[in-house]
């Protein structure tokens, strides 16, 4: 009975104590929450953390955009494809035709593989469906087989701008005067546009009166001996 009064009284005296602690804990955890947000790096400087960078507003809606070329570019013309193919134009075939999308395997005069994309795109990624003898870019847009530069721009963009400044491709007579470019696809066939190896060009023949010098071994062939 008298470790009941006393636990009793113990108990009555330590509540203000346990009170006094408690209070004194939180305003240890604000002090240091107000100092951790003092601490924290100005927002502009792209260092908050995450759930403080969410943005308040959700932007308002604007146009796509629509690629214009490049203004910064030299002016140039397009040496013309269509007379050049052998079998154009497709709707002579295609035309009444009704529209198959389906991926199959093709016969002649069709290429026999697809060697594009490694399996990423078929016929139709790159031709219109209802316009065989257009090709269709992505903006839902059909530009003529002149024009496909425009179409393989938009997945090479970076091979396209070194094309269009002059640093990849090939153009016509000289290096001043007008520009005219020869097309992507005279040099890559579409299908297939890795370059293929080819073997060298013999060595031109000597002029008369001349001895042909003699023939110094390349590093490769001395290494192979």
């Amino acid at each position: 009975m008298v470790i009941a009064v006393n636990l009793t009284v113990f108990n009555k005296a330590l509540r203000p104590m346990i009170g006094l602690v408690t209070a004194a804990l939180l305003l240890v955890l604000c002090a240091g929450n107000a100092r951790a947000q003092q601490d924290l790096p100005d927002p502009t400087d792209g260092h908050r953390v995450l759930r403080d960078n969410a943005p308040k507003t959700m932007p308002a809606p604007t146009e796509p955009q629509t690629f214009g070329g490049f203004p910064e570019a030299p002016p140039f013309t397009v040496v013309p494809r269509e007379g050049e193919l052998s079998i154009y134009p497709c709707a002579t075939c295609h035309g009444p035709m009704p529209t198959n999308a389906s991926p199959r395997k093709l016969f002649a005069p069709h290429p026999a593989a697809l060697e594009h994309g490694d399996g990423r795109f078929w016929c139709l990624q790159c031709h219109a469906p209802e316009e065989r003898n257009q090709l269709q870019l992505m903006s839902d847009e059909t530009v003529g087989f002149n024009d496909s530069w425009q179409l393989c721009g938009q997945c090479h963009y970076q091979p396209q701008k070194d094309w269009a400044f002059g640093a990849h491709g090939k153009r016509v007579d000289n290096w001043q005067g007008e520009r005219v470019l020869y097309n992507c696809t005279h040099c890559h066939d579409p299908h297939s546009p890795n370059i293929k190896p080819r073997a060298p060009e013999p060595p031109p023949p000597v002029r008369a009166g001349l001895e042909a010098m003699p023939h110094a071994p390349h590093k490769a062939e001395t290494e192979q001996q």
